[in-house]
């Protein structure tokens, strides 16, 4: 009976240490869930007046999402020299399936290479294991540089 015990105890802590922290998702009684999201984003190329710049990025969702890699093509719209917006069009591809969307942000450059930025994320759809997703939720982030960190929370209508 012990080693029954102590074996489940092994397996309960190995589920518990596999899941990523911040990760947890939940369903509540609408049928939706939260899921939170890091990413990872590296600037390829910035956009210029006459073409849309181009960003590769990690991602890291709970289940049944995972890690991915993402696409995407953004054009940004200053409204002064350190604020303005932008928009972001998205596939992130994951084991199962691709997840397409759209983020609009809104930015501030604290200094010539560090920006802040709040984003309003959407989800419209995918293929193989997410072709019904659709998401919709907030992000905020850091851009030094090349490189930008983004941790999002989004509420899941449908997968």
């Amino acid at each position: 009976m012990r080693m029954k015990t102590m074996g489940g105890l092994v397996l309960l802590v190995a589920v518990v240490m596999s899941t990523p922290a911040g990760t947890a998702a939940g369903a509540n009684s609408s049928g939706t869930k939260k899921v939170r999201c890091h990413v990872e984003d590296h600037i390829q190329e910035f956009p210029t007046a006459s073409s849309p710049g181009t960003v590769f990025s990690f991602v890291r969702c709970p289940a049944p999402f995972g890690h991915g890699i993402q696409h995407a093509t953004f054009r940004l719209t200053p409204k002064t020299s350190t604020t303005g917006t932008a928009v972001l069009r998205l596939k992130a591809y994951f084991d199962t399936g691709t997840v397409s969307g759209v983020w609009r942000a809104t930015y501030r450059y604290k200094n010539a290479k560090t920006a802040v930025f709040k984003q309003k994320v959407k989800w419209t759809g995918g293929t193989g294991a997410f072709k019904q997703v659709r998401a919709k939720g907030t992000g905020t982030g850091v851009q030094r540089g090349f490189l930008g960190e983004i941790n999002q929370v989004l509420t899941i209508s449908r997968l």
